[in-house]
Formats: C-alpha cells, sequence, structure tokens
C-alpha cells in the first residue's frame, strides 16, 4: 500500500506547490484588496510574484522563463498602476498574459514544440497526443479569459472586476483538473516518442 501512496502523494505534493506558486501572488492580491486599496495590494502582487518567481527557480532548478514572464509583466504594469494611479493598467496585465500564452502556445504547435509539456512533463508525465489535445484547450481558455477580462474591465467597476477574478481563479483551478482528467494519456515508458 506504502509503494502506491508514496507517487501519488510525491505528485500531489508537485501539483500543489506549483499551484500556490502559479496563483498564491493573484489570492494575495485579491484577498489585499478587501483590506487595503487597490495600489497596496498591487504592491503586495508586485512583490509576491518576484518572491513566487525567486521560489519557482530555487524549488525547478532551472530558469522558470513564464515566472520571469509573469514577474516582469506584473512588475511594469505595476509600477505603470502606481505612478500614473490608474487602476487600468493592472487591469490590463492579465488581458495580455493570457493573450501571451496563448498565441506562446498556438507558436509553439506551428513549430511542432508542444511547449506545454517542456513546461509541466516532470509534474504529469504524458503522451505527446495528451499534450498537443491540453495545448488546443488552454488555448481556447487563455482567449475566453483573455476577452472576459477586457470585457469587465471595460464594461464594470473595480469591485466587480477583482469579483470576476476571484471568479477566475476557481475556474481556472476546475478547467485544468477536468482538461487533465479527460485528456491524461499515460506516457509509455518503452515508446517515449508517442
Amino acid at each position: 500500500m506504502r509503494k502506491f501512496l508514496e507517487p501519488h502523494f510525491h505528485l500531489t505534493r508537485k501539483i500543489a506547490l506549483a499551484f500556490l506558486l502559479e496563483f498564491g501572488p493573484v489570492i494575495l492580491f485579491l484577498l489585499s484588496f478587501e483590506f487595503f486599496h487597490i495600489y497596496k495590494a498591487t504592491i503586495i502582487l508586485m512583490i509576491a510574484t518576484i518572491i513566487s518567481t525567486i521560489v519557482t527557480y530555487v524549488t525547478q532548478k532551472r530558469l522558470p522563463y513564464l515566472a520571469l514572464y509573469v514577474a516582469l509583466l506584473t512588475s511594469v504594469f505595476g509600477y505603470i498602476t502606481l505612478t500614473h494611479h490608474q487602476p487600468k493598467f493592472i487591469q490590463m496585465r492579465d488581458t495580455l498574459y493570457d493573450v501571451t500564452l496563448a498565441f506562446t502556445l498556438i507558436i509553439g504547435l506551428m513549430i511542432r514544440v508542444p511547449l506545454l509539456k517542456v513546461a509541466f512533463h516532470k509534474v504529469i508525465p504524458m503522451t505527446n497526443r495528451a499534450w498537443d489535445n491540453l495545448t488546443h484547450a488552454w488555448i481556447f481558455y487563455f482567449i475566453t479569459i483573455a476577452v472576459a477580462n477586457e470585457y469587465v474591465r471595460r464594461t464594470m467597476s473595480l469591485t466587480s472586476w477583482f469579483d470576476f477574478k476571484s471568479i477566475v481563479i476557481a475556474i481556472t483551478v476546475i478547467y485544468g483538473l477536468i482538461t487533465i482528467h479527460y485528456l491524461y494519456e499515460k506516457e509509455n515508458n518503452k515508446k517515449l516518442g508517442s
């Protein structure tokens, strides 16, 4: 029984840490908005994102390109938000982030480099076909969320946008679990190219 549980515990721990590093700064941002104003929340987001990037580097023992991109994007748009006192810039960061991810995944498909596999294969080993299907699913998701973010940002209040962000985190987690569940294909160690 122990032999069965150990690999699953290790995988669950990896996924939980990845979740914390990915969503931790945004969750802190949302919570800090409840207690402070948008500008203090933005500072907290910037600091938490940089810390998350450092922890990602230390735990993965490799340069985390996505985390670096998020840290750069958050720092630039956070700085503009703080210096211009315009919350729309930190809101626009999310749209740019989602669109960039979608186009990056599209480019990966075009040049036949499964970028999700490159990023997450050590956490979730799957077949190339599963990675391709998962990539298509996430391209659709990122474009949908980018459009929704722009709609909410332009037509609703800042508080409504924060509510939307809270919902998006939950939807992202659920969507991720569902897509992994339905698209997962176990990698056959004898056929590494499959």
